[in-house]
């Protein structure tokens, strides 16, 4: 938990993100939703926690209202007899609120998609960054 928590800090902090910046956490329930949380809280960067079951509509609201530097996100949500396809959902998301803004991509295996140039590769990032 620790070495992930604070690799992720080093990668929020290589962005460019610094103590009163806010992200949001639109990911399913998997580990690297709590490590985002808590990497966060590690740089003094606020964090807002979005549901997964969200439209696009209300994600872009939510965009709007906390003005995020940074999104953390997931290619897919896994449901009993569906997968969720959270990157679609975000980009319609960030489409509609009509930010600009910093994406980090968990890529799930179940659902690999293509990277646009906002998004960033979670693994990718964090097999680069040193702890912080």
């Amino acid at each position: 938990m620790l070495e992930n928590v604070s690799k992720l800090a080093g990668v929020i902090h290589s962005l460019g993100l610094t103590k009163g910046d806010t992200c949001i956490i639109y990911m399913p329930m998997v580990p690297e939703a709590i490590f985002a949380m808590m990497a966060c809280a590690r740089v003094g960067v606020t964090h807002s926690v979005v549901f997964g079951g969200f439209s696009a509509k209300e994600l872009a609201s939510r965009i709007v209202d906390c003005e995020p530097k940074l999104i953390f996100s997931a290619s897919c949500g896994i449901e009993p007899h569906r997968l969720v396809d959270y990157k679609q959902i975000l980009d319609n998301a960030i489409a509609e609120s009509g930010r600009e803004l910093k994406t980090i991509i968990l890529q799930r295996k179940q659902k690999l998609v293509e990277l646009g140039p906002r998004d960033s590769d979670y693994e990718q990032l964090m097999s680069e960054v040193k702890h912080l």
